[in-house]
């Protein structure tokens, strides 16, 4: 059993270190977008995060220790549910799900609507990542005006930079 949670912890420490190379590649600061203390050298295994702005949207990129396998997660509030024409907004999220968001999707956490990709780290490499975080944050940063102004609503940026 130590050889697997050797691997699994070995995982977890290079998925880390690919996260923050994908950042350094694109320009982005790491110490500066990361959430919480950890880091790839620490021995804690926690929930490790980032976020990063793509235009008008927030793009959170986190890695979850899982009991048999880690996962990556990143995803985008895009704005708040409107009042009104939830059932047309639903059906066009859908519909965007469905023809035109390159693998990331829509979904609901809380009273956001937010775009999503979740995958385990096994196998996974930079440009999987990079790929990740870049279609998230341009769908995200693309579609919370059009959405919002289509249906109701605020953007997430609006809500929360007030």
């Amino acid at each position: 059993m130590a050889l697997f949670s050797n691997k699994h912890e070995s995982n977890y420490r290079s998925s880390i270190k690919m996260v923050e190379a994908v950042f350094q590649e694109l320009g982005i600061p790491v110490k500066e977008t990361r959430i919480g203390e950890e880091d790839a050298n620490s021995q804690a295994r926690e929930t490790v995060g980032w976020v990063v702005m793509k235009g008008s949207a927030e793009v959170y990129v986190f890695l979850y220790w899982g009991e048999n396998d880690n996962f990556i997660h990143v995803y985008s509030p895009v704005m708040n549910l409107p009042e009104r024409n939830l059932l047309q907004l639903f059906r066009r999220l859908l519909d965007l799900n469905g023809v035109g968001t390159m693998g990331v999707a829509f979904g609901l956490k809380g009273e956001n609507v937010v775009l999503s990709i979740y995958r385990s780290t096994t196998d996974l490499d930079r440009s999987e990542v990079r790929e990740m975080i870049i279609n998230v944050g341009e769908h995200a940063d693309y579609y919370d005006d059009i959405l919002v102004n289509e249906f109701g609503g605020r953007r997430y940026c609006d809500v929360t930079h007030q």
